[in-house]
């Protein structure tokens, strides 16, 4: 009894720890506040002049999906004053942030079974490159935290009734936050086919529901011609391959600048992506190979590593049709990258391989140190290349400050507001009534 009390102890100090971090990474936000782009344009704005069905069903036609946390957060945002409705979603975002360290701290997991496991698991969860400063705090990328949050959830076991309401609330939010948790449906079906029981029926019955509501409004922004048309085409090459490799596989583990300096600075295969893709691609598979026979009984006997395995396929195809301007890095390269992190880490602690063991301990332990030194960027090249500097996604170089901005369109209502990422996003505010 006594050491679980110091367990639970150690877990909390961690906790409040992590929270202590994340306001050194960007104190500039958490003080001031600040809006990303689609944020202001479409929710806050649609939020301050519809009353709240309407905007509790509002999406955006040419994203083609449907987004519950930014409609809330922007809707709570309207009960504050203008100069601090930023702080609303700021600190809105941040609460679903750390959902994967309590989550991971604080319930039992097949993932996560020792305390020593669980403050590894949050950092990796927090710190490590996929966490990019991109996603960090805005109500847009939640999504990306509560996709991995319902991932957690598939693990996590002996839950009390409290517990497994949370559990359902944070599957529900999530399913009508974006398509990547209505993509885990697969997975909770086969949860329940397993369990049969009520709680895991709940999840799987959520999903269906988020399902079908985010499939019917992608086909009809589809087929009424009103869906970005760069979303579900890609071109797919050699190159898009290379990109992959690079977003997902190099940069998890080893982040942007240390990927950067091997490439630059270490390169042995020409200036050809695709070479470095062939010939990592060949090593990985000599080493599978080599121990092929103990890799097919080890995920044989394994329902998580084949989950993990199953998910980042899944998530991977979503990326490769769905994203954006046929992007593969940034955002969209967030999950796969923390898919991966955790089959590494699940290997580390069960694959009984002396080898292999030390291999994905080095994977982790690069990928700790590289996301730490790039959790708060240290550009000194602020103003002489500003569209490089990720600092600019944490701290105010120049950027427009919100309170003085709105202070300036008071005066003048026909003024448009400054945004972040700045200095291309504006706001032209016009409220009904005013």
């Amino acid at each position: 009894m006594k050491i679980l009390r110091v367990n639970n102890n150690i877990k909390i100090i961690f906790f409040f720890l992590l929270i202590l971090i994340s306001f050194y990474r960007s104190p500039y936000i958490f003080f001031n506040g600040r809006f990303i782009g689609e944020e202001a344009n479409h929710h806050f704005l649609f939020a301050l002049n519809n009353n709240f069905f309407s905007n509790l069903f509002y999406y955006i036609e040419v994203a083609g999906y449907y987004n519950f946390i930014p409609n809330f957060f922007t809707w709570v945002a309207t009960f504050v004053s203008l100069e601090n409705a930023p702080l609303v979603t700021v600190y809105g975002s941040f609460l679903i942030i750390l959902l994967l360290p309590y989550l991971i701290l604080f319930r039992e997991s097949v993932l996560f079974k020792s305390t020593k496991q669980k403050i590894i698991g949050s950092l990796l969860l927090f710190l490590t490159p996929p966490f990019i400063t991109e996603i960090w705090v805005n109500t847009l990328n939640s999504q990306i935290y509560l996709c991995i949050s319902s991932i957690l959830i598939l693990f996590i076991t002996n839950l009390n009734s409290i517990q497994k309401k949370i559990n359902n609330l944070i599957i529900l939010v999530s399913g009508l936050s974006g398509i990547y948790t209505c993509s885990l449906l697969p997975f909770f079906a086969h949860r329940y086919y397993k369990n049969r029981d009520n709680y895991n029926l709940t999840n799987f019955s959520l999903l269906i529901l988020t399902n079908v509501i985010q499939l019917y409004l992608i086909l009809y922004s589809k087929i009424s011609n009103k869906l970005h048309s760069s979303v579900l085409t890609n071109d797919y090459n050699l190159d898009l391959l290379s990109n992959f490799v690079y977003n997902i596989f190099a940069k998890s583990f080893f982040g942007r600048d240390l990927t950067h300096l091997i490439w630059n600075k270490i390169s042995f295969l020409s200036s050809n992506y695709n070479y470095y893709v062939i010939f990592s691609l060949i090593c990985f598979n000599v080493i599978i190979l080599l121990n092929i026979k103990k890799v097919l009984i080890f995920l044989k006997k394994n329902f998580i590593t084949n989950y993990l395995i199953l998910i980042f396929l899944v998530i991977s195809v979503i990326i490769l049709v769905g994203s954006l301007h046929n992007q593969i890095g940034g955002r969209y390269a967030v999950i796969p990258g923390v898919i991966l992190i955790l089959l590494v880490f699940y290997f580390y602690n069960e694959f009984k391989n002396k080898v292999l063991s030390y291999f994905c301990l080095f994977l982790l332990t690069s990928s700790l140190i590289t996301g730490i030194y790039e959790f708060r960027p240290k550009y000194k090249i602020n103003l002489k290349n500003p569209d490089i500097n990720y600092l600019k996604d944490l701290d105010c170089l120049n950027c427009p400050e919100w309170k003085s901005e709105v202070k300036i369109w008071r005066n003048d209502k026909n003024y448009l507001i400054g945004l972040w990422p700045y200095p291309r996003k504006k706001l032209d505010l016009k409220i009904k009534n005013e």
